[in-house]
């Protein structure tokens, strides 16, 4: 690697499980000189464990550990291989012969893990000079996308604390409850449909995010671009510029391929399930959609 491990900037890619970062991951790809991972190096569990009551000790462990992680794969055999360097030229172009001898260089890691949405603060203070990108998409697809996908909160997957969704929560009869569903709920929760306790999971995630997000502080200093899914899959260049534009990096003829290759197929899928499971989902999950501009 040619760059200087302690110069890399970094940026962080949040949202909820399929809102479209995955989307997003594609063309940040296509930037060069950056490295975009999706989340196989921070345990998924530790945004979870950032929402319980912690020793500060263990707090401050937590959020050094996010740096060194990311540091320590810029350094790693998965990075620096001919492979990597091979793969990143059919993303991005560049040196040819350099990326045949396993040489490259990268001044940005950007990192992307749907559970960061969880704990944003955390996020937001263990890199605190990288640029984020949010990505937010109405509640009603993304549950609907979940449940279709991987099948999510079923009650056999809350059977066991071994899923992302839940790696912690309380035992109520023969299922786990997770953290995020408030005491009091537990019934309400474990008796809705998978469709609706995965809305109900997206609430809880963007409901932390708009919270911290809309802080004066945040706000001011501009570290965070917040996108609407639905506004970048609609107006996909406008929106690939001013992606480019927050990470510092000017547009190229490849990234502008990726990002227009968008199309809005997906927008408002959860149209077509059953109407009284959207009302119930609308229940849960009303007063999020609402501030969300969704309803």
């Amino acid at each position: 690697m040619e760059s200087n491990v302690a110069n890399t900037k970094y940026g962080i890619v949040l949202g909820a499980p399929r809102s479209g970062t995955t989307f997003l991951m594609g063309f940040l790809n296509a930037m060069p000189d950056t490295e975009a991972v999706t989340g196989n190096l921070l345990p998924t569990v530790i945004p979870h464990l950032m929402n319980q009551e912690l020793p500060e000790m263990v707090r401050v462990a937590l959020t050094s550990a996010f740096g060194r992680v990311l540091s320590d794969y810029l350094e790693s055999g998965a990075f620096n291989s001919r492979s990597a360097a091979l793969h990143k030229w059919v993303l991005a172009g560049g040196d040819l012969r350099k990326a045949l001898a396993g040489r490259r260089s990268v001044d940005r890691l950007v990192y992307k893990e749907p559970f960061l949405a969880f704990a944003p603060q955390y996020t937001y203070e263990a890199l605190p000079k990288a640029r984020l990108v949010y990505l937010l998409r109405d509640g009603r697809d993304v549950a609907d996308s979940l449940v279709r996908s991987y099948d999510v909160l079923s009650d056999d997957k809350l059977s066991h604390l071994n899923t992302t969704e839940a790696p912690i929560g309380r035992k109520r009869g023969d299922r786990y409850v997770p953290w995020w569903v408030d005491d009091g709920r537990e019934d309400e929760f474990l008796s809705a449909p998978a469709y609706v306790r995965a809305i109900w999971m997206w609430s809880a995630m963007v409901s932390r995010c708009r919270a911290f997000f809309s802080r004066d502080a945040v706000a001011g200093e501009g570290r965070v671009l917040q996108i609407r899914y639905e506004d970048l899959i609609r107006d996909p260049v406008s929106w690939g510029g001013r992606i480019a534009d927050h990470f510092g990096v000017p547009m190229t003829r490849r990234m502008g391929r990726q990002i227009a290759s968008a199309h809005a197929s997906s927008v408002g899928i959860h149209k077509r399930r059953d109407p009284k499971e959207l009302e119930e989902a609308t229940r849960v999950a009303g007063d999020e959609l609402r501030q969300q501009g969704y309803l």
